[in-house]
């Protein structure tokens, strides 16, 4: 029985990458800690403040 192999390592921070879902479709391996970009700054969570959603008065 084979094993799994270990993920890549990031070639940037050396970490091991995950397998992460891409917006074209399909996944591939990602590094969490250089290629995602945190939260707030996430294209998705940039136009959602920017909506025309206002909390109550």
């Amino acid at each position: 029985m084979a094993k799994n192999t270990p993920p890549p390592l990031c070639l940037k921070c050396s970490k091991p990458m995950s397998f992460m879902l891409v917006k074209t479709g399909g996944r591939k391996f990602r590094c969490s800690h250089c290629d995602v970009p945190a939260p707030p700054k996430a294209p998705e969570v940039k136009n959602l403040l920017s909506s025309e959603l206002k909390p109550p008065v």
